[in-house]
């Protein structure tokens, strides 16, 4: 479970946390209009969809210095399976990929500052690819980007059930995990992971 990034916003920053999830992220039952969604499709820039919050919800400093805020408390990596993920690396001559929900900032970011860089062989995200995860065009650009034919099946792994099923549509092996045992005994890893 996803612990909230934001929880002590308006302590630290003096951000009113409702009203900035309001005009930021949208209502939980159309996430789709909303700023944040525009940026993880690609549409609109973090910083141009920030600047025009921010000031709205009371906060008076830089946009660089709020998402560097929103950057850092938002990166509980689960250490598990990143140690999962090096394992495999270490045993198996795979290529590893990175599909994630982001726009091109936290991209960056996962991937150079907090060093996904050195897991993973290369990141496929929403904003880059011009779709959301949540959308089965995500998972078809990748197939096309990688040269995926239709008798090859990425094994794939998200904590999102849904996610898992748009995935196998466009012809992956998907699977749900909500713990790092969960990826670790696939029948497709046993070779590698004991």
């Amino acid at each position: 479970m996803r612990k909230p990034w934001d929880v002590t916003i308006e302590d630290d920053l003096g951000v009113d946390r409702n009203a900035f999830q309001h005009l930021f992220f949208g209502t939980p039952d159309d996430r789709s209009q909303s700023r944040m969604f525009t940026c993880v499709s690609g549409q609109t820039d973090l910083t141009v969809a920030l600047a025009e919050v921010l000031p709205q919800v009371g906060y008076a400093g830089s946009v660089s210095s709020f998402m560097q805020y929103w950057f850092e408390k938002d990166s509980n990596l689960n250490v598990p399976v990143i140690e999962l993920v090096s394992e495999l690396r270490r045993a198996a001559d795979v290529t590893l990929y990175l599909a994630t929900g982001q726009e091109h900032h936290r991209a960056r970011y996962l991937w150079n500052d907090l060093g996904l860089s050195r897991l993973f062989d290369g990141i496929f995200y929403s904003a880059e690819i011009g779709h959301p995860k949540k959308d089965i065009r995500f998972f078809e650009a990748i197939n096309a980007a990688l040269g995926i034919s239709g008798e090859e099946r990425p094994l794939f792994f998200d904590d999102q059930p849904e996610i898992v099923a748009l995935a196998a549509q466009a012809g992956w092996d998907g699977t749900a995990y909500s713990r790092e045992q969960d990826i670790r005994r696939h029948p497709r890893l046993r070779e590698w992971l004991p």
